[in-house]
């Protein structure tokens, strides 16, 4: 604890500095000013919980410093020195909380005993303040323990018994306070990423959480849990739902910033009575389970449309048939998207991505059947039964799968037939996109294939490795460019795709036997 002494008599601040009980008052320091402009850069540097003024000082009086401490430090205790008790003066110090008015000439005994009792007075505060302090954290540990039980266990879901758990608690819930219950589907991998700690990201998210959908930063409204690998978090909203809706638009753009595409899916409910919430709850998890949201939007749950569309039909079976028997295997899977897309828009169940599977599989069984073949290689897959599990997850998800069991089909025909199969595709693409930084794992990518399978089988088919075949179409297409072309040498190797002109002369006079430049002279236009 620190004290200020502020007197424009040095020799009296000096007597006060020395004969102060440092010891009686548990002081740590003394500070010492000789006019309110001193007094103030001290208050700006140093916390100083006790100040002992004189009133009467030249250009500032003791008043006036009270008052400017009272403006920015209100806690201080302030005890005043004077000659001459003056109303004004007496009734200035009792405005502002002035401590005590003591009277020159300096009785050190009375000042020290003063000085106790604000030192007193002090300590009482504190301790009331840190047993305040302890009480919230209790109640906050208490109210949240009531949240949890309330949406993670729904008490008993009837309103006597959720009162008799209220009054148990020592809680002042009304059990008619209408709560709103806001409930996040999180992406796992977003919310708890290998960077942070797991505890870290729950505090910045809980933080985030409680100050946007609360009143009053309540973090112990919030309820978090994993249910089969899914993250749930609920919010009880003590909020307005015109201010509640304000808060979640915020929301949104706060979390993309702490994490990438943090939500599957979010809802709102109606408001409710707390023993209701129970209920509440599960209707919007049976919700949330029966229907594939990845959109990131959080939706008023009361204006989804529960009407389940009957789609008996998701997909032409002419037109997958056709794109099969053509080799329209971009084209197949830009349908299969759009078609996907369309139903979802129409209709969120679960039900419809399943059949929606079942329609593909279906029509593909057709089609391998032409070819005495069916879909037991796809089922026998470690990778296709993963892709498979998790597609109902998302869209993107989805597309995955659409994009595996499309690929699969079509390999397996043309390995059959020991035509080209995934090989073609890669030629199809290294003569597009020549130009371009081709690499084995680009191409692996585009198959959906280990680098390493896309390799052997680019090799066995085309007797050439996947580099020496790009190399080779490259210098071709450089040949023609400076036989028929003015292009500088160096533009002409950038532009078929070679990085700097060092290794495109070093490629090209390995396969022709001679440097570009004498090719040009040989050739060139």
């Amino acid at each position: 604890m620190n004290l200020l002494i502020v007197d424009d008599e040095i020799v009296t601040t000096k007597v006060l500095e020395e004969r102060i009980d440092r010891e009686y008052l548990n002081l740590d320091e003394i500070y010492t000013a000789y006019n309110v402009d001193m007094a103030k850069e001290i208050l700006k540097t140093v916390k100083i919980e006790i100040i002992l003024c004189d009133v009467e000082m030249p250009k500032a009086n003791g008043l006036e410093l009270l008052e400017w401490v009272r403006e920015y430090q209100e806690e201080t205790e302030f005890l005043f020195l004077t000659s001459h008790e003056k109303f004004e003066y007496a009734f200035g110090a009792m405005k502002y909380g002035a401590a005590n008015y003591l009277l020159k000439p300096i009785d050190i005994d009375e000042i020290n005993r003063a000085l106790f009792k604000s030192v007193e007075k002090i300590r009482r505060k504190r301790q009331v303040s840190e047993i305040e302090e302890y009480w919230s954290q209790g109640k906050k540990k208490i109210i949240r323990d009531f949240w949890r039980s309330t949406i993670r266990n729904g008490l008993s879901g009837k309103k006597e018994e959720t009162q008799q758990e209220i009054t148990r608690m020592g809680l002042d819930f009304q059990i008619d306070e209408q709560y709103i219950l806001v409930l996040l589907h999180l992406r796992k991998e977003a919310v708890f990423s290998r960077e942070t700690s797991k505890d870290l990201s729950w505090f910045i998210l809980n933080n985030i959480l409680g100050e946007l959908l609360t009143s009053d930063f309540m973090v112990e409204n919030i309820v978090s849990w994993e249910d089969g690998g899914e993250v749930y978090v609920a919010v009880v909203s003590d909020l307005e739902k015109r201010v509640l809706e304000k808060g979640i638009s915020e929301l949104k753009v706060i979390l993309e910033r702490y994490y990438e595409n943090p939500i599957y899916v979010g809802y709102i409910s109606d408001k409710c009575e707390i023993f209701k919430l129970w209920e509440v709850r599960n209707k919007i998890l049976d919700y949330d389970r029966s229907h594939v949201y990845d959109n990131g939007e959080i939706y008023v749950f009361s204006e989804l449309d529960r009407k389940e569309d009957k789609l008996e039909r998701l997909l032409d079976q002419k037109v997958i048939l056709q794109c099969f028997e053509r080799g329209e295997r971009v084209k197949l899977l830009e349908y299969l998207q759009k078609t996907m897309t369309a139903v979802r828009r129409k209709n969120q169940s679960l039900n419809n991505m399943e059949y929606l599977q079942m329609e593909l599989l279906r029509v593909s069984g057709i089609f391998l059947n032409q070819y005495g073949m069916d879909l037991d290689f796809l089922f026998s897959d470690v990778v296709y039964s993963t892709t498979q599990k998790k597609a109902l997850l998302s869209e993107f998800d989805m597309i995955r799968w659409n994009t595996y069991v499309v690929n699969k089909v079509f390999d397996s025909v043309a390995d059959r037939n020991k035509g080209a199969g995934i090989t073609d595709v890669m030629i199809d693409y290294i003569r597009n996109h020549y130009e371009e930084n081709i690499t084995r794992n680009t191409l692996a990518e585009l198959v959906h294939f280990s680098p390493e399978y896309v390799g052997k089988m680019f090799k066995k088919e085309m007797g050439v490795n996947i580099t020496d075949y790009i190399n080779t179409l490259r210098i071709n297409k450089a040949k023609n460019m400076i036989a028929s072309t003015h292009y500088k040498i160096v533009d002409i190797a950038l532009m078929v795709g070679f990085e700097n002109m060092s290794y495109f002369s070093s490629v090209f006079k390995k396969y022709e036997g001679i440097s570009p430049a004498e090719y040009k002279r040989l050739h060139g236009a």
